[in-house]
Protein backbone atom coordinates (compact mmCIF):
# COMPACT_ATOMS: atom_id res chain seq x y z
CA UNK A 1 0.00 0.00 0.00
CA UNK A 2 0.90 3.51 -0.73
CA UNK A 3 -0.41 6.74 0.64
CA UNK A 4 0.34 10.27 -0.72
CA UNK A 5 -0.87 13.42 1.17
CA UNK A 6 -2.61 12.77 4.71
CA UNK A 7 -4.91 11.05 6.54
CA UNK A 8 -8.10 10.43 5.86
CA UNK A 9 -6.94 8.80 2.08
CA UNK A 10 -9.15 8.72 -0.91
CA UNK A 11 -8.77 4.74 -1.87
CA UNK A 12 -7.76 4.82 -5.55
CA UNK A 13 -8.11 1.13 -6.91
CA UNK A 14 -10.85 -1.27 -7.39
CA UNK A 15 -11.38 -1.85 -3.83
CA UNK A 16 -11.77 2.07 -2.91
CA UNK A 17 -13.73 4.48 -5.64
CA UNK A 18 -13.45 2.39 -8.22
CA UNK A 19 -13.71 6.34 -10.60
CA UNK A 20 -9.97 6.13 -9.88
CA UNK A 21 -9.24 2.62 -10.69
CA UNK A 22 -7.38 2.23 -13.71
CA UNK A 23 -9.50 -0.81 -13.85
CA UNK A 24 -12.99 0.96 -14.29
CA UNK A 25 -11.59 3.99 -15.66
CA UNK A 26 -12.01 3.71 -19.59
CA UNK A 27 -10.60 5.91 -22.55
CA UNK A 28 -11.55 5.16 -25.80
CA UNK A 29 -13.43 1.86 -24.66
CA UNK A 30 -10.53 0.25 -22.96
CA UNK A 31 -8.99 0.73 -19.49
CA UNK A 32 -6.40 2.32 -18.71
CA UNK A 33 -4.75 -0.83 -17.36
CA UNK A 34 -5.67 -2.59 -20.18
CA UNK A 35 -3.90 0.21 -22.62
CA UNK A 36 -1.07 0.45 -20.15
CA UNK A 37 -0.20 -3.36 -20.28
CA UNK A 38 -0.90 -3.66 -23.44
CA UNK A 39 1.87 -0.52 -24.41
CA UNK A 40 4.44 -2.75 -22.30
CA UNK A 41 7.43 -4.68 -24.46
CA UNK A 42 9.19 -7.36 -23.34
CA UNK A 43 13.18 -8.57 -23.90
CA UNK A 44 11.39 -11.10 -26.38
CA UNK A 45 9.87 -8.41 -28.38
CA UNK A 46 6.19 -9.55 -27.54
CA UNK A 47 3.88 -6.86 -26.89
CA UNK A 48 -0.01 -5.87 -27.21
CA UNK A 49 -0.23 -8.41 -24.22
CA UNK A 50 -4.04 -9.04 -22.22
CA UNK A 51 -3.11 -7.32 -18.87
CA UNK A 52 -3.04 -10.44 -16.78
CA UNK A 53 -0.05 -11.20 -18.76
CA UNK A 54 1.87 -8.37 -18.85
CA UNK A 55 1.41 -6.77 -15.14
CA UNK A 56 4.13 -7.37 -12.79
CA UNK A 57 6.28 -7.89 -15.79
CA UNK A 58 9.66 -5.63 -15.65
CA UNK A 59 9.29 -3.71 -19.90
CA UNK A 60 12.09 -2.80 -21.94
CA UNK A 61 9.76 0.78 -22.23
CA UNK A 62 9.28 1.43 -18.68
CA UNK A 63 9.75 5.34 -19.20
CA UNK A 64 7.70 5.17 -22.28
CA UNK A 65 4.73 3.25 -20.51
CA UNK A 66 4.71 5.51 -17.29
CA UNK A 67 4.25 8.31 -19.79
CA UNK A 68 1.73 6.87 -21.34
CA UNK A 69 -0.02 5.86 -17.80
CA UNK A 70 0.21 9.48 -17.10
CA UNK A 71 -1.27 10.73 -20.26
CA UNK A 72 -4.22 8.50 -19.89
CA UNK A 73 -5.38 9.66 -16.50
CA UNK A 74 -4.92 13.45 -17.60
CA UNK A 75 -6.88 12.22 -20.37
CA UNK A 76 -9.53 10.82 -18.60
CA UNK A 77 -9.59 13.83 -15.90
CA UNK A 78 -10.24 15.89 -18.93
CA UNK A 79 -13.17 14.26 -19.89
CA UNK A 80 -14.82 13.69 -16.10
CA UNK A 81 -14.34 17.20 -14.72
CA UNK A 82 -16.24 16.11 -11.65
CA UNK A 83 -13.55 13.95 -10.81
CA UNK A 84 -10.93 16.94 -10.48
CA UNK A 85 -13.27 18.42 -7.66
CA UNK A 86 -13.10 15.17 -5.54
CA UNK A 87 -9.37 15.01 -5.86
CA UNK A 88 -8.74 18.70 -4.99
CA UNK A 89 -11.20 18.19 -1.45
CA UNK A 90 -9.23 14.85 -0.46
CA UNK A 91 -6.26 15.25 2.09
CA UNK A 92 -4.50 12.02 0.73
CA UNK A 93 -4.72 9.54 -2.01
CA UNK A 94 -4.09 5.53 -1.35
CA UNK A 95 -3.45 3.01 -3.56
CA UNK A 96 -3.27 -0.57 -1.97
CA UNK A 97 -2.26 -2.54 -4.36
CA UNK A 98 1.25 0.24 -5.25
CA UNK A 99 4.16 -1.04 -4.62
CA UNK A 100 7.29 1.26 -4.06
CA UNK A 101 8.75 2.09 -7.36
CA UNK A 102 5.97 0.84 -9.30
CA UNK A 103 3.49 2.77 -11.84
CA UNK A 104 0.19 3.78 -9.90
CA UNK A 105 -3.10 5.46 -9.65
CA UNK A 106 -2.73 7.08 -6.36
CA UNK A 107 0.99 8.67 -7.16
CA UNK A 108 -0.20 9.68 -11.09
CA UNK A 109 -3.47 11.01 -9.28
CA UNK A 110 -1.78 13.25 -6.82
CA UNK A 111 0.60 14.57 -8.64
CA UNK A 112 -2.63 15.78 -11.02
CA UNK A 113 -4.28 16.91 -8.38
CA UNK A 114 -0.91 19.21 -6.69
CA UNK A 115 -0.68 20.81 -9.97
CA UNK A 116 -4.20 22.26 -9.10
CA UNK A 117 -4.68 22.97 -5.57
CA UNK A 118 -3.41 26.59 -4.71
CA UNK A 119 -1.71 26.77 -2.18
CA UNK A 120 -0.04 24.10 -3.03
CA UNK A 121 -0.68 21.37 -0.23
CA UNK A 122 1.37 18.05 -1.20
Amino acid sequence: MLNYGKSPFLECSSRGDKRFSAFYARINGRSIEEQYQAAKVFTDGSTGLHWRKAKGRKATNAAECAALYERLWRQYISEHPELLDVLKKASGLSDMFARPGSVNQAATLWKIRCEQVVPITC
